[in-house]
């Protein structure tokens, strides 16, 4: 089975979300929600269905070439590179966020 691995930014990310949901929903909640993230990067990377898209789906069509791919869970969209060795994430974006410039400063980073 392929691993996955998060990216510093990722790491960052996750424990901001930890943070913030403690904050506004209680530990029980926070872990649960950890839970549930963790367990659907274990899912992509095992490359169990659902599976996820083409961030380029996400760009509606004003940037093509990305070859990063996303998944939606809960609040979040998983953006991650794949890869037949491992799935790397490189962030949790909140839906509020802008996708777009968040996508492609993700792509351009790599």
């Amino acid at each position: 089975m392929r691993a996955y691995r998060l990216s510093p930014q990722a790491e960052q990310t996750l424990q901001d979300i930890i943070g913030w949901t403690i904050d506004h929903f209680g530990i029980d909640q926070a872990v649960k929600y950890k839970d549930q993230l963790i367990a659907r990067l274990a899912s992509l990377a095992a490359e169990e269905a659902p599976h996820g898209r083409p961030c380029n789906i996400l760009l509606a069509g004003k940037r093509h070439g990305t070859d990063l791919e996303y998944y939606c869970e809960g609040r979040h969209y998983i953006i991650y590179s794949n890869s037949p060795d491992a799935l790397l994430v490189l962030d949790f974006v909140h839906g509020s966020r802008d996708l777009e410039t968040i996508i492609q400063d993700l792509s351009k980073s790599r």
